[in-house]
């Protein structure tokens, strides 16, 4: 039809705009559905790695769960659980076919958690086990519970979301790595040691894993243990994380097997011929060695840290010097170096404070005989702390572990020690009355505090005194770096080495 009052060509023009329209419509609807999709596609990703995050730090909870729970002052300590899965420090170490599993089943859900049931996914086998060691999980493993949820406070806390932690001990085979570099095969037999003290080829310090006995531990040597944690959320999805971890102690170790730290030291020795000082490594015969690392080379009887002392100590050790045995020559006492924190009132102080906070008893002085425990045993030594004088007179019993006094220790040679005694603080030990105890282990006297108790100025310690010279009798000190190790627990257990295993879909 044609377009009144317009030329030809305008009107073979009509419906462009329209088609203008559709178009510019249908690149706007091409752009929005775009947008929704990049958005719905954005929002599953992010979902996804929301619960694989949630899956990772569910896992890494129950990591830190079972380290936490190695430490034996932690209140959910795993010995509680599960009695002597943990052995005292420097006694055998736990066992490739020992394994302990903490279970954490959704109980609201009636799910059960058995990780050694391989022929059943709901029970969530543990299959890493088996792809380590070459065998299935032990069907005798230990099975105990998780403290999540925390049902203590109010409201009670939720629980975390990992099924199970397994803890044991671990070899080269089960990392797949040369810990030593001899040898053109994993030992696969052989549980892996750290050792704090161990050195290198050109003789430097080199703090690691070792396998005995190439190259062969020192006392401070502790068995490292291997954590692996699964998590898997309410949606299927799964995290499998691994510590390898070991113990630290404070590491003390002892120059001497009476070290007198300090100026101006003084040392009034014993007039009995029973009191012997003696620094070779387990040479008490009184008692037996209670652990089978390697001896140590001897060490002093006496040590002094300022070389101006020797007179002091010389002179105290009349009439008996031959008595006091260790490294040569005969009477054996000589200047030694302690560690830097050893050598001023402020980092010495420092090191009794560490000891005070992961004691396992802490009691105020003045203390006697009386009061003063009994609970530590061979195979459970404790770390005790009196803050103030302590007089053991008359106290005829075995201790075990470590002693620190911050006052003055009055000791009753009647009385047996077996592992570190530490008098630092006023820095006065006395020996009296007569007996058939010994120490074995080591001991070192330090005075970091004034008369008033106050801490002395950096960087001279002061006078510290042993006196023995009203000890009529006693078997006096024998060097042991058996005791003295397992007279160290662990301040913590450190993280060696982390990895998150790969799980098949």
């Amino acid at each position: 039809m044609p377009c009144p009052h317009k030329p030809e060509e305008d009107c073979n023009e009509r419906g462009a705009a329209l088609l203008i329209a559709i178009f510019a419509l249908l690149l706007i609807s091409v752009v929005g559905i775009a947008l929704i999709v990049s958005t719905g596609t954005d929002s599953a990703l992010t979902g996804n790695y929301r619960t694989s995050t949630s899956a990772y730090y569910a896992a890494l909870a129950g990591l830190e769960e079972a380290r936490g729970r190695l430490y034996r002052k932690d209140p959910n300590y795993i010995n509680i659980a599960a009695p002597n899965f943990l052995t005292p420090q420097g006694t055998p170490a736990l066992s490739l076919a020992t394994v302990l599993y903490i279970i954490n089943p959704n109980v609201a859900a009636g799910e059960a958690v058995v990780p050694y049931d391989l022929s059943n996914l709901a029970t969530f086998p543990d299959t890493e086990y088996q792809t380590e060691f070459g065998i299935p999980p032990p069907t005798t493993a230990l099975l105990v519970n998780s403290v999540s949820p925390d049902t203590t406070s109010s409201p009670p806390l939720p629980g975390q979301l990992f099924k199970w932690v397994r803890i044991n001990a671990v070899t080269e085979f089960a990392l797949q790595i040369h810990v030593n570099p001899s040898g053109s095969s994993f030992d696969s037999t052989d549980p892996l040691l750290y050792d704090p003290l161990n050195h290198d080829a050109f003789g430097n310090l080199s703090p690691s894993l070792i396998v005995p006995p190439n190259p062969p531990p020192s006392p401070a040597a502790e068995q490292a243990l291997e954590i692996t944690s699964l998590a898997v959320l309410p949606n299927g999805s799964r995290r499998l994380l691994q510590y390898i971890v070991a113990p630290t102690a404070l590491n003390l170790t002892f120059p001497s097997v009476l070290t007198l730290d300090g100026n101006g030291v003084s040392f009034p020795g014993p007039s009995s011929s029973s009191v012997v000082i003696n620094g070779n490594d387990g040479n008490n015969p009184f008692v037996s060695r209670s652990c089978s690392t390697p001896l140590l080379s001897p060490v002093w009887a006496i040590g002094y840290t300022y070389p101006g002392d020797a007179g002091n100590i010389s002179a105290g050790s009349p009439p008996r010097p031959g008595n006091y045995t260790g490294a040569p020559p005969t009477p054996s006492f000589g200047p030694v170096t302690l560690p830097a924190n050893f050598q001023r009132p402020s980092t010495l102080d420092g090191v009794v404070q560490t000891i005070t906070e992961n004691a396992d008893i802490l009691l105020s002085g003045p203390l006697n005989s009386s009061t003063f425990p009994t609970a530590s045993t061979s195979t459970s030594p404790l770390t005790i702390v009196v803050n103030g004088d302590l007089d053991l007179t008359s106290w005829h019993h075995t201790g075990y572990g470590l002693l620190l006094v911050t006052g003055t220790l009055t000791y009753d040679p009647d009385a047996h020690w077996e592992g570190i005694v530490l008098v630092i603080g006023k820095g006065i030990f006395r020996g009296g009355h007569a007996g058939l105890g010994n120490i074995d282990g080591a001991m070192l006297v330090a005075q970091t505090h004034d008369s008033l108790g106050n801490l002395l100025p950096d960087p001279n310690l002061g006078p510290s005194l042993v006196d023995l010279s009203s000890m009529p009798g006693g078997l006096g000190i024998y060097y042991d770096s058996c005791w003295i190790n397992r007279a160290q627990p662990p301040l913590t257990y450190k993280v060696l080495s982390f990895r998150e295993i790969p799980l098949a879909n």
